[in-house]
């Protein structure tokens, strides 16, 4: 696991992809009761994000959202 930080450039394009989960309708942030999306790292293939309590549901969720590298890997055949 590896943490990426703000300069990354998949920075953009991670909490992009979360904000387009169908749990959260375009919102990266979802503040609920003072929680948030929370950046927990990166593995190999995704990014992992956790939101302690989410608004739709009232309850923790977690994310994962596929890392560029396996998706343009996956579009050339590797």
């Amino acid at each position: 696991m590896e943490f990426l930080d703000a300069i990354h450039p998949e920075w953009q394009h991670m909490w992009a992809g979360l904000a387009d989960d169908r749990l959260n309708a375009g919102d990266a942030i979802c503040l609920h009761q003072g929680k948030c999306w929370e950046y927990m790292g990166s593995s190999e293939d995704h990014h992992h994000f956790r939101h302690p309590l989410h608004p739709l549901t009232d309850k923790p969720e977690y994310v994962y959202v596929e890392r560029r590298r396996v998706a343009v890997g996956w579009a050339c055949g590797s």
